[in-house]
């Protein structure tokens, strides 16, 4: 496998965003990075929390507003299991997929080692917290960068976020035998 180095420099990218440019897809790290750009002084208003995320996004093109698509999509798709859902199905009388999805919304935004908490079952989810509107935000960057309304985003991730789409992860469910 051939080392490639990158440089930076007036008019480049960061350094950390050129391998995503070139190669088209981004590591954890690389994500975790992204989603520390939120703004959480202004909680309660979600389109300000992820303005400079949008903005950044939008400003390094395509290929990195759909790596970090395909990264969240991944990222979600892992935490879509029984496992991770047990505590907030034990919580309640309905278990709503939709909620379940925007639960999972939390663990990206929280970060790296929140993230791999609620992985590893070290933390549970709440019922109580989401944060759906992370979703939007590579559409919103595409819709930016493109001046578009966002009706001719051409751009699918490989995996499903949607609940019960990581059918490994629901094998033991009772819902599902």
């Amino acid at each position: 496998m051939e080392r490639k180095y990158y440089s930076g420099g007036e008019g480049k990218p960061p350094i950390w965003i050129q391998p995503i440019i070139e190669e088209g897809k981004m590591f954890n790290l690389d994500f975790f990075s992204f989603t520390n750009m939120l703004d959480w002084d202004k909680q309660g208003d979600d389109e300000t929390v992820l303005e400079p995320l949008i903005a950044f996004l939008a400003k390094w093109g395509d290929s990195v507003i759909f790596a970090f698509h395909d990264k969240m999509s991944e990222l979600l798709f892992s935490l879509d299991t029984y496992d991770v859902a047990k505590n907030i199905m034990e919580k309640s009388d309905y278990f709503s997929p939709d909620l379940f999805l925007y639960a999972r919304c939390v663990a990206l935004v929280n970060g790296s080692s929140y993230y791999n908490a609620i992985l590893k079952g070290r933390k549970k989810l709440s019922a109580d917290l989401d944060f759906e509107s992370i979703l939007y935000v590579p559409v919103k960057a595409w819709e930016r960068l493109h001046n578009d309304d966002g009706d001719n985003y051409p751009h699918i991730p490989k995996v499903s976020y949607e609940t019960y789409s990581n059918e490994a992860g629901w094998k033991d469910s009772p819902m599902m035998k």
